[in-house]
């Protein structure tokens, strides 16, 4: 190690062998050493390290760690406060400002406003009474077919029953294997004047694609292909679902079968100037009588309608 004597400005001196400025006398600062820079480093031989070295309470010399007095002015070393040790690892970047930016600030400002307006939008509504002038509804059938459908999966996964198979080679994943390493010289002070330098190397990892086999194939299979739908504009006739006409039935390319059914009922409204739309439930549809007055609840923003609002009055 190095230190530079605060009192005649002499720089360089070894800590180890220097323990008093060879220029005024002035005593070795142990918390002022530093490591030397590359190629002015001076081996020491035939060193054994005891630990690092003690700083004197009564003239601040630095003493060897097996010493039991100052050698410099003879006061007991029990108890006293080793040296500081300087550390030559790279220096963590320092922290990020707290502050946020001005884009930052900006944008968060922005999104505030966004909620506000969302918000507002949502939930700032005013009553207004509307009238009953219609209904609406449909029911719909879905009908699927069965017959060859193209697919993929990887291979392990691949449905039974599938033909026409083709095979290739894809990136399933990715994993990481070893690189070579990433090797640094770091110091290490031990304490004493004299420091070590030692070799750490880290592992390095690459990113290598894993493969698989990636399967295209052919598979049966049913699959809504059209629908058939009843709709009506009053309460009568009451909704019935749609006659459904199956081509072929069985399991053969080209049978149909029914699949999934679903039905909407809406009520006509009217208010001023504003025609309005609501979805209701089967069971209370009929209960909505043509001149019904009713009161609704509509957003003032959008002007759309709630319609969670609106209930029957019969």
């Amino acid at each position: 190690m190095f230190w530079d004597c605060e009192y005649c400005g002499t720089k360089g001196l070894l800590a180890k062998t220097n323990r008093h400025c060879p220029s005024c006398g002035a005593v070795q600062d142990a918390e002022r050493r530093y490591f030397p820079p590359d190629g002015q480093e001076t081996q020491v031989h035939n060193h054994t390290f005891e630990g690092p070295d003690r700083v004197c309470s009564a003239c601040t010399t630095p003493n060897g760690a097996k010493a039991n007095n100052c050698r410099n002015c003879g006061n007991p070393l029990a108890g006293e406060k080793s040296v500081t040790l300087k550390s030559a690892r790279p220096k963590p970047p320092p922290p990020k400002p707290t502050g946020l930016s001005l884009k930052t600030k900006a944008m968060l400002a922005g999104l505030g406003l966004l909620v506000v307006f969302i918000i507002v939008t949502v939930l700032w509504k005013k009553s207004v009474h509307v009238e009953v002038t219609g209904h609406a509804w449909h029911r719909d059938v879905g009908i699927e077919s069965y017959g060859p459908r193209a697919g993929s999966d990887w291979c392990g996964s691949m449905p039974s029953g599938a033909y026409k198979v083709s095979r290739s080679r894809e990136v399933r994943s990715q994993k990481k294997i070893p690189d070579g390493e990433t090797c640094t010289t770091e110091k290490y002070d031990r304490g004493d004047g004299t420091f070590e330098k030692k070799r750490v190397c880290h592992t390095k990892y690459k990113s290598e694609p894993v493969y698989d086999d990636k399967c295209h194939y052919t598979v049966d299979r049913w699959e809504q292909s059209r629908s058939v739908t009843a709709a009506g504009t009053s309460l009568t006739p009451a909704p019935y679902w749609p006659e459904v006409h199956l081509s072929r039935t069985g399991q053969c390319h080209g049978c149909e079968r029914e699949g999934a059914r679903s039905s909407a009922y809406e009520v006509l409204l009217h208010a001023e100037a504003h025609d309005y739309r609501c979805n209701v439930g089967e069971s209370v549809w009929p209960r909505y009588q043509i001149g019904d007055p009713l009161p609704l609840k509509v957003r003032v923003v959008t002007g759309g309608a709630d319609c969670s609002s609106l209930h029957p009055i019969h």
